[in-house]
């Protein structure tokens, strides 16, 4: 039994050189669309991401606090920078620009942008971030996370 195929057959050739020109751009759209997409992964991977480790974060926490009873700041003072070498080594696993430590508060900025850029704060109370609490996402044991807000 044949199949017959629904439609009219091309009368000339060019009908056919159209069809196969369709069919052409139908392949660019696809390597377009293919293009966009790798460019969009490229940007994502490209932007900071938070560890979601608890392990990591627990360690994070620990020695947050220690800096926080390590630094105290006074009432005059605003926070206090740390060099590298004072950093311990959980936070530097995190590969920050800076630490710094401030009242009740560890703000680790991880890639420094106009706008705060990003990294991770870690405090008891939320309410003591540096930036405005809806920049801040919660990861664990008291450590948040930021973008650029």
């Amino acid at each position: 039994m044949r199949t017959q195929r629904l439609g009219r057959a091309p009368k000339d050739g060019n009908e056919t050189q159209a069809g196969q020109a369709n069919a052409g751009l139908g392949g660019c759209l696809r390597f377009g669309l293919g293009i966009a997409i790798l460019a969009a992964l490229g940007i994502y991977s490209a932007l900071p991401h938070p560890t979601h480790d608890q392990t990591e974060l627990k360690a994070i926490a620990a020695e947050s606090q220690r800096l926080i009873a390590t630094y105290p700041i006074s009432p005059t003072e605003q926070h206090a920078d740390l060099p590298r070498d004072k950093w311990p080594p959980a936070i530097a696993r995190l590969k920050p620009d800076s630490v710094i430590v401030r009242h009740g508060m560890v703000d680790i900025t991880t890639r420094p942008f106009f706008d705060g850029g990003w990294g991770y704060g870690f405090a008891r109370d939320k309410q003591d971030l540096t930036m405005i609490v809806e920049c801040w996402s919660e990861l664990g044991y008291g450590v948040f996370w930021h973008g650029p807000c």
